[in-house]
């Protein structure tokens, strides 16, 4: 039976596509521009649906496992609407992208059983959908038929698409038992895990030292196609950045999908920030967030979670720099570890000065240096490079919109969080 209903799609919604340009580009040859938009929602709609319906998944909902799930079911969407308009039953377990998502999954340690329930999630959700836009789309004498043919080659095409995901899960996982990959990224986990074997064993498992002091960042690609992500020399910048700060010998770099890896450098002796921001120029898709160095085995975890909380607040909008360090966002990264409860409290707290323009902007800016310079006006003219009534009437302007009744520490908090998450105070 022929789908042609599937050209007929259209979103209600857009999402940012995660998929390479050669998925969404066989979509379109085969679909057009509207369906594979559809396709590309409902992909994103699938990955709610799993995480929402799994809720004993056993990863740990990380931006890299959102992503990589989110780009796993958006490209077997699209691969299943081409599927129904070409017919073909084969293309989900031919197509490249979704079976990558197993060396994720295997690297993360999540079990096969998990990744086949997460799969069967996703063809419950996909045959719903397809089922309530035929409803919409295909006249009620060819509905039946048409629901019946959709649904069998869906079930067809995701069965054949469970078993290669079966043995490339079966390859990788003996690949990354068998290399020296596979044991240090395993060797991280138990250490950030709380497990760590005996120090000896650990370090040999790691080539690094854990008896140091380490510095851990995150690195990672914004705006590249997944393809040419791939192709990123990432272990290359995380040798340079060793090198510059006179770290050694090598770095620790385990790889945390496509996008990004995770980096320890070893008792380094310059600044790294300083490093990052001007002895290794980065390319612009670049991002780097900084720990603090922390020493031993507790410094190991450490450090790495801050560089975490770090990306997390540059991910987040809260910092336009392409180098993160921690230490400069440190508060904002506790005061936003809800990010809707905090744009609440700072809506709450500062009122029409929340607004993103560039009055409140002026506003918002001479308030908060007013608080920081011990409430002085002088002190604020001087800073602000403004005469000391211009500085008086801005504060006056401020106050009047104030709303009552919030202590300077929850002022300031809130002034923070504007200046951090600009347009969402």
């Amino acid at each position: 039976m022929e789908h042609d209903w599937v050209r007929a799609l259209s979103p209600s919604e857009t999402a940012q596509p995660l998929t390479s340009l050669a998925t969404r580009r066989r979509a379109l040859r085969a679909i057009g521009e509207g369906a594979t938009a559809w396709g590309v929602a409902a992909g994103h709609r699938m990955a709610a649906y799993i995480l929402d319906t799994l809720t004993d998944w056993p990863g740990d909902r990380s931006d890299e496992e959102r992503e990589a799930l989110e780009r796993a079911t958006e490209a077997s969407t699209l691969d299943t609407l081409t599927a129904l308009v070409t017919q073909d039953v084969t293309l989900l377990q031919t197509s490249s992208e979704p079976s990558q998502n197993v060396a994720f999954y295997v690297a993360e340690g999540i079990p096969l059983e998990e990744v086949v329930r997460n799969v069967h999630s996703g063809q419950e959700f996909l045959i719903q959908e397809l089922i309530e836009r035929i409803g919409a789309l295909v006249p009620a004498e060819h509905r039946l038929a048409t629901i019946q043919s959709a649904t069998r080659l869906v079930i067809q095409s995701w069965s054949a698409f469970i078993s290669e995901i079966t043995r490339l899960y079966e390859d990788e996982a003996r690949r990354r038992r068998e290399s020296t990959e596979g044991a240090r990224t395993q060797a991280v986990r138990r250490i950030l895990g709380g497990t760590r074997r005996a120090p000896d064993d650990a370090d040999q498992d790691l080539g690094h030292r854990l008896e140091q002091t380490h510095v851990g960042l995150i690195l990672w690609l914004e705006g590249l196609d997944i393809e040419t992500a791939r192709l990123f020399d990432f272990a290359g910048v995380a040798a340079s950045l060793a090198a510059q700060a006179h770290a050694g010998p090598e770095p620790l770099v385990i790889r945390r999908g496509a996008t990004r890896v995770d980096v320890w450098l070893g008792s380094p002796r310059a600044d790294v920030v300083a490093v990052a921001d001007t002895k290794v120029p980065l390319p612009p898709p670049l991002r780097a967030a900084v720990g603090r160095p922390g020493v031993g085995v507790d410094g190991f975890r450490a450090t790495h979670e801050q560089a975490v909380a770090a990306r997390r607040v540059a991910r987040l909008g809260a910092s336009g720099s392409q180098v993160v360090d921690y230490a400069d966002v440190e508060l904002v990264s506790l005061l936003a570890a809800d990010p809707q409860r905090a744009r609440g409290f700072a809506h709450s707290v500062l009122g029409p000065l929340h607004r993103a323009e560039p009055r409140m902007d002026e506003l918002r800016r001479t308030l908060a240096v007013h608080i920081d310079s011990d409430r002085s006006i002088a002190q604020t003219a001087q800073l602000l490079h403004a005469h000391r009534n211009t500085i008086s009437y801005r504060l006056s302007r401020a106050t009047e919109l104030l709303p009552p009744g919030h202590t300077t520490t929850e002022l300031r908090c809130a002034l923070l969080l504007a200046d951090m998450f600009p347009g969402a105070g």
